[in-house]
C-alpha cells in the first residue's frame, strides 16, 4: 500500500469502531486486534472514539493487550484505560431525553439510552437482544419506562429500520437539531458541547499530541466534525459519501478488515523508511 509521508509520519491515529474497525459482525477481528498492538508498538497512540459505552471500548484495547485512551458513548466520554478517570464527560439535559423517548412513541422506532456504563432499553424492546449480540462485552438492561435513566444519560439513540428512519428523517432533525444518523439503522445524540471532538481534543492534549499530527479513520455522519479537525482523515469504502468528500485517503470496506491493512501498510512504510 502506496501511502502519503503525512500519514506515514502521525502520532496517533483515532479509529471509529462500528462500520471502521469492526466488521460486518460488530466484532474486532484478531487481524485487527494485533494491529492496534503493532502500531502502539511503533510508538503511534491509537484512540478509540465510537459511539459504544465506555466499557465496550475498553474492551477493545483489552484485547488488543495494550492500554490507552477511548472515548465513548459518540464523545460525552473520554478515559485512560489506565485509572478509568475520565478527562472528558458530559450528560445530556433529562427533559431533552425524555422528549426523544417521547418521539419515538407510537412510531416503529426504538430509543435506548446509553449511560457511562451501560446501554438502557425499555423492557419489550425489540433493541435489546441486538444490543446484547452486538455488544456482548457492554452491559445491556431492559427497564421499566418509569427507570430509564433520564437523569443520567449521555446519549440517545433511536434504533429502526432504514426505511422508517429515512421517513422520520426531517421530522427528527427539526425536533432535535444535533440528531446525526450514525448508522443506516441509527440516529444519535449527546449533551449540548459533547461531541467526538470535544472528547478527542480532551485526549490529545493529555498526550501532547498535536491535531495536526493525527490521523483518523471513520465512516459515519457522526464522525464529519472531529474528521475535519485532524491532519489526517481516512474514510472507510463504505463510508457516507460526505465523509469521503473531506477525507485525503479512502481505503477498502470494513468487512473486508481494511483498518488492519492500513495499518500493516503503515508500519510497513515505516520500517522501510528507518532501515533505507
Amino acid at each position: 500500500m502506496d501511502l502519503p509521508e503525512h500519514l506515514v509520519d502521525v502520532d496517533a491515529i483515532a479509529f471509529d469502531v462500528d462500520g471502521t474497525l469492526a466488521g460486518a459482525d460488530h466484532r474486532v477481528s484478531p487481524r485487527t486486534l494485533r494491529a492496534l498492538a503493532a502500531v502502539r508498538a511503533a510508538g503511534v497512540e491509537p484512540v478509540i472514539i465510537t459511539g459504544r459505552i465506555a466499557d465496550a471500548a475498553l474492551a477493545i484495547l483489552a484485547d488488543a493487550g495494550i492500554d490507552g485512551y477511548v472515548v465513548a458513548a459518540g464523545g460525552a466520554v473520554a478515559l485512560d484505560s489506565r485509572d478509568r478517570r475520565p478527562l472528558w464527560t458530559a450528560t445530556m439535559d433529562p427533559a431533552e431525553t425524555r422528549a426523544v423517548v417521547d418521539f419515538c412513541a407510537g412510531r416503529p422506532l426504538e430509543p435506548s439510552l446509553f449511560t457511562a456504563d451501560a446501554m438502557v432499553v425499555e423492557q419489550g424492546s425489540v433493541v435489546h437482544d441486538l444490543l446484547v449480540a452486538a455488544n456482548p462485552e457492554a452491559t445491556t438492561l431492559a427497564v421499566p419506562a418509569a427507570e430509564l435513566p433520564y437523569d443520567r444519560t449521555t446519549k440517545a439513540v433511536v434504533f429502526g429500520e432504514p426505511a422508517s428512519l429515512d421517513a422520520v428523517d426531517a421530522e427528527l432533525r427539526a425536533a432535535f437539531p444535533r440528531m446525526v444518523r450514525s448508522m443506516p439503522t441509527a440516529f444519535e445524540m449527546g449533551a449540548e458541547g459533547a461531541d467526538k471532538w470535544a472528547a478527542l481534543s480532551a485526549v490529545l492534549e493529555r498526550l501532547g499530541v498535536s491535531p495536526a499530527r493525527t490521523a483518523g479513520v471513520g465512516d459515519g455522519e457522526n464522525d464529519l466534525v472531529w474528521l475535519t479537525r485532524i491532519g489526517f482523515p481516512v474514510a472507510m469504502g463504505n463510508a457516507l459519501a460526505t465523509v469521503k468528500e473531506l477525507a485525503h485517503l479512502e481505503i477498502g470496506h470494513h468487512a473486508d478488515e481494511a483498518v488492519a491493512e492500513l495499518v500493516e501498510g503503515l508500519l510497513a512504510a515505516r520500517s522501510a523508511r528507518g532501515g533505507a
